[in-house]
C-alpha cells in the first residue's frame, strides 16, 4: 500500500468535479462551488455540504450555501477555488482504500484560457495552488487531512473528450464548445493539437442567460424573479404566478433561450472559427440545459454523453500519460 494519488479536478463556477483511478476503478466526486465564511457553526451538515477548516478559519461549502455566494469573478485565482480544489482532493482520498499518511498528490486542474496563455499569471496560479510544495492541512466535517501537491499540471478549460477518447479525434479537426456558468470556452484541435489562436473565451455562460430571463420576466410581469425561479423555468418553460400559468411566458422564455444560443454560434463565427469539416462537440453543464436549442441551430453538433466530466476525464488521461510515460 502506498500514499501516491493521481487526481484530476475541474473546478467550475457552478460545480467542482474530481476523478481518480484506483485499481482500474474510476472514482468520481462533484459538489457545488459555493463558499461562505462562517463562525461558531452549529447546524447539522446537510448532504452535499461541507464544513471546512483551513488556516484557522471555517467555511461552509456546497448545497447549504445560498446561490448569491457563487463567485463570478473572471479569475479562478481565488480563495473559493483553492478551497474547492483542496476539498475535492479530500473527498477522493476518502473514497480510496490506500494508506493515507501525508498523501502525495499528482494533480491536474483547469485554468481559464486567458491565464493559460499568459505565462506570468499561469506561474502565479501554479504557486498559489501548490502552496509552494509544502504540506497542506485541512479539516472537513471534523476529519483531518494532510497532503502535499508534488506535481501540478495546469490544463486549459474546454478540452472536452479529446484526450479521454483520443482515437476518436486523432485524425480529425474538432471544435470543443464548453458552456459553463459564466464563460463559454471555444477550443479548436487539429489532429489532437490545440490551436493557440483558436483558444477563445466569451461571457455567454448560462448565468448570463439566467439574468436575461430574470430581468425580462421581472419587467414584463412586475414581480421579482429569483435565481431559484429561473432554474425552474428551464424545466417548466412557463412562469407560474400565485399558482397560475402565464401562457404568454413560454414564447418569451423560448425566444430568449434560442437567441442566446444563436449568440454562442455567432460569436464563434465572429472570431473566425469555421464549422466546415469540423466536428463540433459541446461539453459543460450548460450544454445539457441548452441541448435542444443547440441542436435546432446546428443539428450536426455532438452533445457529449457525460458533459460535466468530459474535461476532467481528459485531464486525468494527460496526467497519467505524463506520470507513467504512456503513449496514445
Amino acid at each position: 500500500m502506498h500514499n501516491r494519488f493521481l487526481i484530476a479536478i475541474d473546478s467550475g463556477k457552478n460545480t467542482t468535479k474530481g476523478v481518480m483511478k484506483e485499481e482500474g476503478t474510476l472514482l468520481r466526486i462533484k459538489f457545488r462551488t459555493k463558499v461562505e465564511a462562517v463562525s461558531d457553526f452549529g447546524a447539522e451538515i446537510a448532504p452535499n455540504s461541507f464544513l471546512v477548516e483551513f488556516e484557522g478559519k471555517s467555511f461552509l461549502i456546497g448545497e447549504m450555501v445560498g446561490e448569491d455566494r457563487t463567485n463570478f469573478d473572471l479569475t479562478k485565482h481565488t480563495k473559493e477555488h483553492l478551497l474547492c480544489i483542496y476539498l475535492a482532493i479530500t473527498q477522493l482520498l476518502l473514497k480510496s482504500r490506500q494508506s493515507k499518511g501525508i498523501a502525495d498528490i499528482s494533480l491536474a486542474i483547469n485554468i481559464p484560457l486567458s491565464l493559460y496563455k499568459n505565462e506570468k499569471h499561469k506561474n502565479a496560479y501554479f504557486d498559489f495552488i501548490r502552496n509552494g510544495g509544502q504540506a497542506i492541512y485541512i479539516k472537513v466535517n471534523g476529519k483531518s487531512f494532510v497532503f502535499r501537491i508534488n506535481q501540478l499540471l495546469l490544463l486549459p478549460e474546454g478540452i472536452g473528450p479529446i484526450y479521454s477518447d483520443i482515437n476518436q479525434y486523432r485524425n480529425k479537426r474538432a471544435l470543443v464548445v464548453d458552456i459553463g456558468s459564466l464563460n463559454i470556452n471555444y477550443l479548436e484541435f487539429n489532429h489532437l493539437v490545440p490551436q493557440y489562436d483558436k483558444m477563445i473565451t466569451t461571457d455567454h455562460g448560462v448565468n448570463i442567460l439566467r439574468s436575461k430571463l430574470a430581468d425580462t420576466l421581472t419587467s414584463k410581469y412586475g414581480t421579482t424573479i429569483s435565481d431559484s425561479d429561473v432554474e425552474q423555468l428551464f424545466k417548466d418553460k412557463y412562469l407560474y404566478l400565485n399558482g397560475e400559468k402565464q401562457e404568454d411566458s413560454k414564447e418569451i422564455i423560448e425566444r430568449l433561450i434560442a437567441d442566446h444560443v444563436k449568440e454562442i454560434f455567432n460569436h464563434a463565427r465572429s472570431r473566425k472559427l469555421t464549422f466546415n469539416n469540423t466536428e463540433m462537440i459541446f461539453v459543460g453543464g450548460g450544454s445539457l440545459l441548452l441541448r435542444d436549442y443547440i441542436l435546432m441551430q446546428f443539428p450536426a453538433a455532438l452533445i457529449h454523453s457525460d458533459p460535466q466530466f468530459a474535461n476532467v476525464l481528459s485531464f486525468l488521461k494527460i496526467l497519467e500519460a505524463k506520470q507513467y510515460g504512456q503513449t496514445a
